[in-house]
Formats: structure tokens, sequence, C-alpha cells
């Protein structure tokens, strides 16, 4: 349509120019007329071409201040529709820049107003959608000339106080093979989320034990209309599909990709957690005993790190082989028993006899932390009767029972305090832990626009839910086994009375004079003349 404006203005010049018998010098009017012409073509649809082409080559050229300037530019030559469109364009460029490229923006670009601005707009719609209301709202109080706060923003936030309900999930688990009891624990255990939530949604499994058929899998699940997908369950499985760059899948296992959602069946944090728990009880002093397993070797040295991390603290670490262990020698060596017995040894040969002999064990430990499986440490625990320690003991997740809701007491375990999911105290549905971890996982994806650092999801059967670097993970609830061997919750902690030091009678400076009380229902005649005298 402009081109068409331009051929019908010059062609009125050119008419006007021929009906002239002859051809004068061009007056300034019409050189005005011209030059304003000229200065009108950037309103011109191959103008705004220009303009849209000019904005590509900046951003090419990663020109961030002339692509800013540009997208203005066009900004204010088109419609609101577009006007939008261009703004989702700009933010969308700086919300996919890499992590370093917007730290050194956010430095060298101080001056520049407007990037700025789109610099905190990508900062906070980086945000977890619970704390990006809050940023938004920031942004539309103290910017609101920010080229954004026509369109895009109002949209954002829209979206985010209109969040879209997920209806369709697919569930990625390996049927068959060595996986698959695990794999219909899970799956019972979503389901039983589903239904006792009564959830308004559509669940369909597919099996991904076939590696080679996984990306296949997958994109089907999506063809057929599922907007998030969990798992899947091996690590293998889960490296293979991240080659396909996934957003909507929350995988049940962990590997070494901060772009997937990870849901680890292990807590990624049981180290610390268990660190934390003993320094809150004040102990200085602990002794660590563990199988040779690689689970448990590496949690007991997870734990010794931390625990020498702060000043003062101190403790020993020993193993024992999983494979036929003399466990009363792995107890006897944490507690100096073998040094006791090579100092009796060396009585014995300074004096020629038998010595009765009781072993005199080591006095500094504040507690003792067992790690290994359920039937190891029911026979740990009563030796410490024999030994006659009488330390504060705990244990790993591993003590959790497998059965949660018909686990059968156990009183070599009494008075063992471990860290357990909160399902294995608290009546459910659920019977195993793996079911739910399956409950977790749909409770997350469900609830996943309410997940950011800093906050949890206290809901969680596996304990409470946070994330952190696209990490989930969970945080134990605290159980022991009571003097009849059941699982209860773990009393809360009660710190020890500081003993009061006896203070010694402090001596007075000067003497004190007695001061002579007088009876006044004596009637000698000292007491009547002192009356007399108090009251006159």
């Amino acid at each position: 349509m402009f081109k068409q404006i331009a051929l019908i203005l010059a062609f009125f010049a050119a008419a006007l120019l021929a009906g002239c018998s002859t051809t004068p010098k061009q007056s300034d009017r019409l050189k005005e007329i011209q030059r304003g012409f000229l200065d009108a073509l950037p309103k011109m649809p191959n103008q705004l071409d220009y303009l849209e082409n000019a904005i590509q080559e900046a951003k090419s050229d990663q020109a961030w201040a002339e692509y800013i300037q540009l997208s203005r530019e066009l900004w204010t030559e088109v419609d609101d529709a577009n006007q939008l469109a261009i703004e989702f364009q700009v933010w969308s460029t700086f919300k996919n820049l890499p992590q370093p490229t917007l730290q050194k923006l956010q430095t060298s670009s101080e001056g520049n107003a407007d990037l700025q601005n789109w610099l905190r707009l990508v900062e906070a719609t980086q945000q977890k959608p619970i704390l990006q209301k809050q940023a938004l709202r920031d942004l539309r109080e103290f910017y609101p000339t920010a080229l954004y706060s026509e369109h895009l923003l109002p949209e954002l936030q829209n979206k985010l106080n209109h969040p879209a309900t997920v209806k369709n999930i697919a569930v990625l688990l390996p049927f068959s093979g060595e996986y698959a009891n695990i794999s219909l624990q899970i799956r019972n255990g979503l389901l039983k989320n589903h239904f006792t939530n009564q959830t308004n949604l559509k669940i369909r499994f597919y099996d991904s034990s076939d590696l080679t058929e996984l990306k296949q899998t997958y994109l089907t699940a999506i063809h057929q209309g599922a907007e998030w997908v969990i798992g899947p369950l091996r690590k293998e499985a889960i490296e293979t599909l991240a080659e396909l760059k996934p957003e909507n899948l929350l995988a049940l296992n962990q590997i070494n990709d901060p772009n997937i959602k990870q849901f680890n069946f292990k807590s990624d944090s049981e180290a610390t957690q268990i660190t934390h728990k003993l320094q809150y009880h004040d102990f200085k002093r602990l002794g660590i005993l563990t199988s040779t397993a690689s689970s448990d070797t590496n949690l007991a040295q997870h734990i010794l790190y931390n625990w020498i991390q702060t000043e003062g603290n101190h403790a020993v670490l020993k193993t024992y082989p999983t494979q036929r262990p003399n466990l009363r020698a792995a107890l006897g060596s944490v507690i100096n028993e073998p040094e006791s017995e090579a100092r009796k040894n060396n009585l014995r040969w300074l004096f020629k006899e038998q010595i009765h002999f009781t072993p005199r064990l080591r006095q500094d430990l504040d507690a003792i932390l067992l790690i290994g499986s359920t039937e190891r440490l029911a026979v740990f625990k009563p030796q410490f009767k024999f030994f006659d320690l009488n330390l504060p003991t705990y244990g790993s997740s591993k003590l959790t029972p497998a059965q949660l809701q018909q686990t059968p007491p156990n009183k070599d375990l009494s008075h063992l305090i471990f860290p357990t999911m909160t399902a294995a105290l608290t009546k459910t549905p659920l019977k195993t832990p793996f079911e739910a971890f399956g409950w977790d996982s749909l409770t997350l994806v469900l609830n996943q626009q309410n997940l950011a650092p800093g906050l949890c999801l206290n809901k969680g059967m596996t304990g409470k839910l946070s994330m952190q670097d696209n990490l989930i993970d969970h945080t134990f609830t605290w159980a022991q086994y009571d003097r009849y061997g059941y699982i209860t919750e773990a009393p809360p902690y009660v710190p020890p009375k500081p003993i009061e030091e006896e203070q010694e009678p402090v001596e007075p400076i000067e003497p004190v004079i007695p001061i002579k009380l007088f009876d006044l229902t004596q009637t000698d005649t000292n007491t009547k003349n002192a009356s007399e005298d108090i009251t006159e």
C-alpha cells in the first residue's frame, strides 16, 4: 500500500511538470515536500522490513544496545498485537542467553536503562512461580516506563495468577527385567495418590525397558498429549532422553545434567541431615561403624568429612566386611577393646599368672553411629549390654522397614534412632517405600509451580520435598525403635541442664553492727521512757 502511495505521488508530480510550456527550476517548496516524503519512508512497509532485518543482524552480532534500540523503533510503528510480539521476542532472546553472558551484560550496561530493564525482567522470570509473582509486581511498580510494561508484563502476571492445570501425564518405567518389581511399586504409589485425591487427570504408562526404543516411546507419549513425563528410572535411560532436551520431565534417578529435573529415591543430603542431627544434640566425639558396602562406606565417609569440619569435633571410623563379619570384634574396635586386651596381656606376661580381667573401654565417645542393614544392626545392638555401653545410638535410613504398615517389632533394635520416611510413621494406604516414592512423584508434578529454593512441600510421603538446581530432595523424619521394638517418632531433644556452681559466701567489707530491738510489751522504766520518746 505504501508503495502505491509513492507511485501516485510521483505520477502527480510528473503530470504537473509536463503541463508547463517550459521546465522551470524546482522551487524550494517542492524540495521540502520531497524531503518530507523521504523522511516518511521508515513508516512504509519496506522500511519496516528493513528494521526487522537490522534487528536480526544486531542479534547475530550480539550488539545488544543496538538490538534494543531498533526493537523500540519498530515497536513504535506497529499496532498493539505486534507490539506484544516484539516484547515477547526481545524477552525470549535475552532469556535464552547463557548465564555468564547475562552477568557480563549486567555490569557492562549500567548506563543503558532500556537494556537494564530487560535484564531485570529476565531475572524476575527465572525465579520459581511462587517468587515470580512479587518480582513482577515490583517491576510494574518501580519501572512503569519499561517497554514490556505495556503488554508483556500483564500477560505474564495473568499466566501466573491462572496457571494451567496438568491434565495428561505419561509415566515411563521399566516394567520388565530386574527393575520390574520396583516399577510396579512406583506405579501403585502414583495411582494411590491419584485415586485418593480424585485428581481430574489422565495417566498413561509406557514400558521404558528397551533403551533402543526409548526416544520413540517418549515422542509417542508427547504425541498422545502428555504435558509432563514422569521417569524413566534407570540412569542410562535418563541419559538417553537427555539428548532430546526435554522440558517437562521428572526423572526418577540422578545424572550429571542440571537441565533435567531429577527426583532420586535416595536422599542426596542424608549425610548432611545426620550430621546436623548429631550436632544439634551437642555431641563432640563420634564413633562410626559401617559395613564395607559401597553405599554404606560412601555415606560414612561423607558424615565423617562433614563432622570434622566443625572445630572441636572428633570421630573414629571403623568398618566390617559384608561377608561373614565378626560383629563383636567390629564393635570392640570402635570402643578400643583390643587396646584394653593388649594391656591385660602385658600384665599377665609381667606377673606370670592369669589375671581376672574386665576390659576398660574408652570413655570419650558421646554417641555411636551404626551404618548397615537392619539384620546386621540387630546383632550389634544387644552387644552394647555385654560391653556395658550406655551411649546414644543412631542408624541410617536403611532401617526404614520394607513393609511400612506391617512391621513386626524388633526388640534387638530398642532405642536405636534413625532417619526415615514420613509414611513410616503415618497411617497411609502405602505399603512400601517405593510406593511412597511413586506417590511423591505425582505430588511434585502437580505442585511444581510451588517449588523454589528455600521453600518446600510439606505433604510429601518420603519427607518434606524441596528443590535446588533442579535436584529434588526429601528431608527425613526422625524415628526410633522403642523398648518393645516398635517404630515410633523420636522424642524431642532436651538439652542437659547446666551444672550450677556453688557460690562461696561473700565476706562483708565492714562489720555489721546489730541493731537492738526493743520489746514494747515490757513495762520496765527504761522501755516506757523509750516508747514515750518515740511518740512525743
